[in-house]
């Protein structure tokens, strides 16, 4: 153990050239994202990335062909997880007791952990940012996290209709006002905060917001 350990230690002090290949497409995605974040997508250089990773341009060139490959890899790396996690739920979410309503209040308080992560939280607003000029992007992160997000959230409340739990809605419309708080709260973070105004807790936010949509989409229960 405290071989491993030591070697764990020496890995991460050691110059990046020494490092592993395996370790290299990590550090390269970090180092886009801190270009990402701070010079936008379009104005982002390889040149600067590949120096965050301690590499030449021409290496970086050999994990990723472009600035938008970086994006899509920054995107499946740290905003996939989530979208895989609610599916995982949602397919079992008639295999438990767990009411539907304690489901949904779970996925989106693990999208607000996740999310309340600038790091992560960026990725969306990068999206968003470019979709613009670059509409390929928009497309990806649809087809990779938003449909796949949405599919299992109105699966947890179909479930919650047909068991008698939520009154009848459109699930179309429902899960967009579910998840809407959430979006709203990373772009603010991301785009209209100030320095010299205290942040929201996510936590918070998001037991505030479930208050009131649940309040608003549950049956009353007879027996409750």
């Amino acid at each position: 153990m405290q071989n491993e350990t030591n070697s764990e230690e020496d890995h991460k002090s050691a110059p990046k050239w020494r490092r592993k290949p395996e370790s290299r497409p990590d550090e390269i995605l970090d180092g886009a994202l801190i270009e990402f974040r701070s010079r936008g997508f379009a104005g982002a250089r390889i040149e600067d990335i590949a120096k965050h990773a301690g590499l030449s341009k021409g290496t970086v060139y050999l994990y990723f062909s472009s600035k938008e490959e970086m994006l899509k890899a920054l995107v499946r790396r740290s905003v996939l997880p989530i979208s895989e996690m609610f599916t995982d739920i949602a397919g079992h979410v008639q295999d438990n007791n767990k009411k539907a309503a304690d489901v949904l209040s779970q996925m989106i308080q693990i999208a607000a952990n996740k999310f309340s992560n600038h790091e992560i939280g960026s990725i969306p607003l990068l999206i968003i940012g470019e979709a613009g000029n670059f509409p390929e992007l928009a497309e990806f992160y649809r087809q990779e996290v938003i449909e796949a997000s949405m599919k299992a959230i109105m699966t947890v409340l179909m479930f919650g209709i047909q068991k008698g739990e939520f009154r009848k809605c459109n699930p179309k419309y429902a899960v967009r006002t579910l998840m809407g708080a959430l979006l709203m709260q990373v772009i603010w973070d991301g785009t209209f905060a100030r320095d010299d105004e205290e942040p929201i807790s996510y936590e918070e936010l998001i037991q505030s917001h479930l208050d009131i949509f649940m309040n608003g989409i549950l049956l009353p229960q007879e027996n409750s």
